[in-house]
């Protein structure tokens, strides 16, 4: 009985909508991770030529540091993209070296044309000034507004919610620096790490402007929970489901939402129901 029970729980392991705690893969992939670094923004006060620079190099490296191995499956060199980052990059690298390795153990598909679609990270100048926000893998997870939630709602990744009560090392966050979504919107993108004793600050991890070591770029940071306006969980829970991305049609890889919410904006209540987050 034994012996079929451990053959019948690797098969469903590797079908599409099981559910399992992945939390901590993601908190281990993060060991793994780039430490400091330049976090890349907008540099007023360079030359006008350059102000994008940083932030153009960070898209580089991180499509020379994200491609499709030999075997189909993806290879992810962090240390390719060690030197420049934002929030968004950082995240996604992380998370593409989490479905690396959920390929290797068989869980995820390893599907050349998957990997791909994860490792389209696109033109640099088209994703620094918006035109791939909503469009492909990487357009969700680095758009204004709620990507990554939109991207787990869509794929049936895993559950979307808000209540920092619920929250557990190793969710993704989005958090909203205030009560605009897309336009107008200040935010940031990061991993949520644990909650103070006190609960009235979260420790996160990410791409950060100053992290508590002194560092920028990669590395932890504590923030007050009263400057968060908004806060967005999505926990990976079924990740086998990536493969649905297959069957999209062309149209379907681009989310209009995303695309809209740039021009017009999203009220909280309309971020609610296009996520299906919870609370």
């Amino acid at each position: 009985m034994g012996r079929f029970l451990f053959i019948l729980c690797s098969l469903l392991s590797g079908v599409s909508g099981i559910s399992g705690d992945y939390n901590e893969l993601i908190l281990r992939k993060i060991g793994e991770m780039p430490s400091g670094g330049v976090f890349a923004r907008y540099e007023k006060g360079l030359p006008e030529g350059q102000r994008f620079d940083a932030l153009y190099n960070t898209v580089v490296d991180l499509a020379t540091a994200v491609k499709p191995g030999f075997g189909g499956g993806l290879v992810v060199s962090p240390e390719k993209a060690s030197r420049y980052s934002f929030c968004s990059s950082a995240t996604y690298l992380l998370f593409c070296d989490v479905v690396s390795e959920l390929q290797r153990q068989k869980v995820v598909s390893s599907s050349r044309e998957l990997s791909r679609s994860l490792s389209a990270v696109g033109d640099k100048t088209e994703v620094i000034h918006g035109r791939m926000d909503g469009v492909g893998i990487f357009g969700h997870w680095n758009a204004d507004g709620p990507g990554t939630a939109v991207l787990f709602q869509r794929l049936r990744l895993g559950r979307n919610f808000s209540s920092f009560e619920q929250a557990r090392p190793g969710d993704f966050l989005k958090i909203f620096w205030n009560e605009s979504i897309g336009k107008g919107e200040s935010g940031h993108l990061v991993v949520f790490l644990e909650m103070s004793e006190s609960h009235d600050a979260v420790k996160v991890w990410s791409s950060n402007l100053s992290n508590e070591d002194g560092s920028s770029g990669y590395g932890s940071m504590w923030v007050s929970r009263d400057r968060i306006e908004r806060a967005l969980f999505s926990r990976l829970e079924s990740p086998a489901n990536l493969v649905d991305w297959l069957s999209f049609t062309e149209a379907e890889r681009t989310s209009e939402y995303l695309v809209r919410i740039r021009e017009t904006g999203s009220t909280g209540e309309e971020m609610r129901a296009v996520t299906g987050a919870e609370n």
